[in-house]
């Protein structure tokens, strides 16, 4: 279709024009996101008339009766489907579904087409979150973790179990003809399960005054923002204990990390002599992890472009890099203290399920309880691909 096509290239135009350097007001950006959303719509409406279009032509839609709404697909008259057919599945895509999903959270009055769509679905979709506003969720978590584009993210659902390199025997030369002895090498497991991760928000009866939009964006960036912090720190500092287990789990000692006398800062030597420390495997894909205090107060006095290169500023990326290695900046890490390593090759995450959103009136506060729930679990695979720099308690 040729309106589809205006469409797609339309997103594309304002894809790049979010992520170029172009300077951009907030109204700006706010027309932007405005104009995507409705374009977003009406490209689902036009899929949705293609698909109800292909069906006749297949022969799956009966064409003798009442034509089918090009929006919604249901049959005016017709009896709608029992739980699991097509219909019922694809019904959480739809605008219909998504505004009585989010009114049904604030206990609002529905109209009668976002009534039909709701008693439509199956008794699973009209709990389900909808699929903007799912996609809207799991965008800002991964806004406010980026962490979990660093690691290693699987998405099984249920447990999972990764093989991984247990303890092995290097390789040897061999005389030809000479029998060959197996090695004592091993595997082991790292199994994933889930935990949920929850949080609980609370707003006042005032929220029923907010839009669609509005609301829709409020819930997605409070929900998604807290459930974030939370899977950060847990890559960082869970205990691995009825929760997934952070990177800081693993045993320190002197073959993977630096200490720093507790009254004294990291010097150059201290640098070059961690990342030394790492495996040379992993060098690639490692990055430095610090508080952005630790870096502008231990870190970046190191940094004397006219001696050496430890510390280097890009101002092409605004990224600081220590000896060649990029710098991310968390506030779950400990003050004067720095990991480097390779998260992906080393960090093994899992989201079985995406976020799920409940609500509750409560009479009492006059208020809404809004409980966003994820499920993760994460394991170090690879203890190797990290080293951390430790400042001494004593």
């Amino acid at each position: 279709m040729k309106r589809k096509k205006e469409i797609l290239t339309r997103m594309a135009e304002i894809r790049a024009k979010l992520e170029s350097d172009e300077a951009l007001t907030e109204d700006q950006i706010k027309d932007l996101e405005t104009e995507a959303r409705s374009l977003e719509t009406e490209l689902a409406q036009i899929e949705h008339r293609s698909q109800i279009a292909a069906g006749i032509n297949a022969g799956s839609v009966e064409t003798r009766a009442a034509t089918p709404n090009p929006i919604t697909g249901e049959v005016p008259g017709a009896t709608p489907p029992a739980g699991g057919g097509e219909d019922s599945r694809n019904i959480v895509d739809t605008p219909e579904y998504r505004s009585a999903w989010l009114k049904n959270m604030r206990n609002l009055e529905l109209n009668a087409a976002e009534q039909r769509t709701i008693t439509t679905a199956d008794g699973s979709a009209g709990k389900a979150v909808p699929t903007t506003t799912r996609n809207k969720i799991i965008e800002k978590v991964h806004q406010y973790c980026p962490m979990l584009d660093k690691i290693d993210l699987l998405r099984v659902p249920g447990g999972v179990k990764i093989p991984a390199e247990g303890t092995t025997v290097d390789a040897k030369t061999h005389t030809e003809g000479a029998p060959i002895t197996g090695d004592a090498d091993t595997i082991i497991a790292v199994v994933l399960s889930g935990y949920e991760v929850t949080k609980l928000v609370t707003i006042s009866k005032s929220v029923e005054k907010m839009t669609i939009d509005a609301f829709e964006d409020w819930l997605a960036r409070k929900v998604g923002r807290k459930v974030a912090e939370k899977i950060s720190a847990l890559i960082f500092n869970g205990t691995g204990t009825n929760e997934a287990q952070g990177v800081n789990a693993i045993t320190w000692n002197a073959t993977n990390s630096v200490t720093v006398a507790v009254s004294a800062s990291p010097t150059a030597a201290n640098i070059k002599t961690l990342v030394g420390l790492l495996n040379g495997g992993y060098d690639d894909g490692a990055e430095w992890y610090m508080k952005k205090q630790t870096f502008f107060t231990d870190i970046h006095p190191l940094m004397d472009n006219s001696k050496d290169n430890i510390v280097t500023y890009d101002p092409a990326t605004g990224k600081y890099r220590i000896m060649g290695y990029p710098v991310n900046f968390d506030d779950r890490l400990t003050l004067h203290e720095a990991i480097l390593g390779d998260f992906f090759l080393g960090y093994v995450g899992n989201m079985p399920e995406d976020v799920t959103v409940t609500s509750d009136f409560v009479v009492r506060e006059n208020s809404y309880d809004f409980l966003g729930c994820a499920m993760f679990d994460g394991k170090v695979q690879a203890t190797e691909a990290f080293v951390k720099l430790v400042k001494a308690t004593a």
